[in-house]
């Protein structure tokens, strides 16, 4: 629990001085990310036409999304609370949307991570271990989905909201090699589910069936925008994650990327 407080901790110091972002899950920022993938930043300029921006050159790594492409734009804006930079030689985990002008870029709250950022091992000796695993569990996520050729499209725009109650239940429970599940809901258009299909299901096969029976009886599905009218039958992704045990707190599972 002393990793992830100590992250939570360092996020909420940020959004005290900075812009603070909305908290959107993994599965719905790659739904809504036009390019998504690991790069490393070549070089970084100045945009002459517009100050809010730069413009980056990058090496792609690994692409999960998207043209394969050695240009985009960063929303700098430095001169806001907003402000936001990818200094050159820095490996990212980018997530960049096309704006109504087609304009690729990414920003503050884009979800991008530095991969190889580090921490002050002195204020915070619990913070690398517990941010590089967060990163590496958000790399595999991208990998599987791109393995298996899954699309998380939401054409409805729907919204899916879980309780924690059952979850607790898994407190302290061994999960062996695997960071995250994904199941596919089938959503009727009255918005209930006719079936949770498991994708992908963490290696403990008791667990499997009781999470299955957590997610059933927890899950609801809401519209974000009352103006969509739900016409048909339709899918949605749901991901639930694996957090092992550490020197003060028990395993647990739950609904976010930390």
């Amino acid at each position: 629990m002393k990793n992830i407080l100590t992250i939570l901790f360092i996020i909420c110091i940020q959004q005290v001085y900075a812009c603070v972002c909305r908290t959107v899950p993994l599965i719905d920022r790659i739904e809504s990310s036009d390019f998504i993938a690991k790069a490393k930043i070549l070089k970084v300029t100045a945009d002459d036409e517009n100050n809010s921006f730069h413009n980056i050159e990058i090496e792609i790594i690994d692409i999960f999304k998207g043209e394969n492409l050695s240009k985009l734009k960063i929303y700098s804006a430095l001169n806001s609370s907003c402000g936001f930079f990818t200094p050159e030689n820095t490996t990212w985990l980018i997530f960049a949307k096309k704006d109504e002008n087609g304009i690729l870029s990414f920003g503050y709250c884009s979800g991008a991570k530095q991969i190889d950022r580090k921490f002050n091992s002195d204020r915070y000796p619990n913070a690398q271990k517990g941010y590089s695993r967060s990163i590496e569990q958000k790399i595999e996520l991208l990998e599987f989905i791109k393995q298996k050729n899954i699309d998380p499209k939401n054409e409805f725009k729907l919204q899916i909201t879980a309780t924690n109650g059952c979850l607790k239940e898994f407190r302290g429970i061994e999960v062996k090699n695997e960071p995250f599940a994904l199941y596919e809901l089938t959503i009727n258009n009255d918005l209930s589910i006719k079936n949770i299909k498991p994708l992908k299901e963490f290696d403990n096969s008791k667990l499997k069936s009781d999470l299955l029976k957590c997610i059933s009886k927890s899950i609801k599905v809401h519209r974000k925008n009352k103006q969509i009218e739900i016409e048909r039958q339709t899918k949605i992704i749901f991901a639930l994650y694996y957090y092992p045990s550490g020197e003060d707190y028990e395993s647990f599972i739950g609904k976010f990327n930390l």
